[in-house]
């Protein structure tokens, strides 16, 4: 670093100057950029680091063409239609979501964007797994296994400690890591239990989605954010990383000034 610092500025000129181009402008033909934003959903409205506003100014800063969000098609249906006719979006799982009432719905009249819903999630795998959790908890046959659960939870909670609604931690390996950890106990010690509501096969459903849409914009060159829960975030990246009419961009780039 010390020998860096004597270089003549004219180095670093004639450096850049040759460097090769933005990754965006050497792009083959054809491939879209996919960036992946994790949403903290009602902390967003509590937070300052991470609130509905900074959400909104780096969905700004990537200008997409397309946002894939985390609801089930039919109830994108009725909360797009709602929000034409009432200019509310009036449907209870979306208002589970400010991200997507406050920030995605006023902002596609903004920049014209596309939104496409990429949600597995139904009411009935919802309801099933709170009863089977209900009842693995009270299983004394379980306690160890529910014990092993509450132990990943509380080292999760360990690590995030203070900065589970930071942007940039969020977006980072370390907090994927940290959320990976725990939900690989959960699926270890439930996922046989959940059936469809398990870690690995809801994800694997939402997944499904978000390949079936992004297969269907091959080589049409957009530029495609997917905003989902924070948590899902490293299990859909990985997916991602294999597929190679994509460019990935890290999502971190958005929250730094």
């Amino acid at each position: 670093m010390r020998l860096l610092r004597l270089l003549p500025l004219a180095f670093f000129t004639t450096l850049f100057a040759c460097a090769a181009p933005a990754a965006e402008d050497k792009l083959a033909p054809g491939i879209n950029i996919v960036t992946v934003v994790g949403a903290i959903h009602g902390q967003h409205r509590r937070s300052e680091t991470y609130s509905l506003a900074v959400l909104k100014a780096a969905i700004v800063k990537f200008d997409p063409d397309i946002i894939m969000v985390e609801l089930p098609p039919e109830r994108f249906a009725k909360a797009s239609v709602n929000y034409e006719k009432f200019g509310e979006v009036r449907e209870s799982r979306a208002d589970d979501f400010p991200e997507l009432i406050d920030v995605v719905f006023p902002l596609r009249q903004e920049l014209g964007f596309e939104i496409v819903p990429v949600a597995a999630w139904t009411q009935k795998i919802a309801d099933d797994r709170r009863a089977a959790l209900a009842t693995l908890k009270q299983d004394p046959a379980r306690a160890k296994d529910w014990a092993a659960q509450q132990a990943a939870i509380a080292s999760y909670n360990s690590a995030v400690s203070g900065r589970s609604d930071d942007p940039l931690f969020i977006h980072s390996e370390a907090y994927d890591g940290a959320v990976k950890a725990q939900q690989d106990v959960y699926e270890k010690m439930f996922g046989d239990d959940l059936g469809a509501g398990g870690w690995q096969n809801i994800n694997a459903a939402h997944y499904k989605k978000i390949a079936i849409a992004l297969d269907g914009l091959k080589g049409h060159e957009k530029r495609v954010l997917i905003l989902y829960g924070a948590w899902h975030k490293y299990w859909f990246l990985e997916q991602l990383e294999a597929r190679e009419d994509i460019q990935l961009r890290d999502a971190v780039e958005l929250f730094e000034d």
